[in-house]
Order: structure tokens, then sequence, then C-alpha cells
């Protein structure tokens, strides 16, 4: 995932595995800002799946 500081552009690379679905805060080394990530749901490895229509003979 990557991330960019709103108050000067700066980027930042974290993975999904430092997040662990919890909020991240941590202060930009360029300008001192503060940058808010918040919680990640949980992806789910399947999409639900539509109930199947009854089919009429």
């Amino acid at each position: 995932m990557i991330i960019f500081c709103e108050e000067c552009g700066e980027r930042y690379v974290i993975e999904a595995e430092e997040l662990k679905g919890a909020a991240m805060i941590f202060i930009c080394r360029n300008c001192n800002d503060i940058i808010r990530i918040p919680a990640q749901r949980p992806q789910q490895d399947r999409e639900e799946e539509a109930p199947t229509e009854a089919k009429e003979a």
C-alpha cells in the first residue's frame, strides 16, 4: 500500500502485514505532519456467492 503525506506529498510504502487490520498513526519524516491510516477490513478469500435460482422445467 502506498501512502502519501497530505501536507508535503512524501511517499511511504506500508506492507499490508504491518497493518493487521488495525489503524496506524505516524509522523511524516519530511514535514512532521501526522499521517493517519484507518483500520482495514479483512479481505475475504472468496466473494459471497449469489443464491442459485431454481429453474423450472
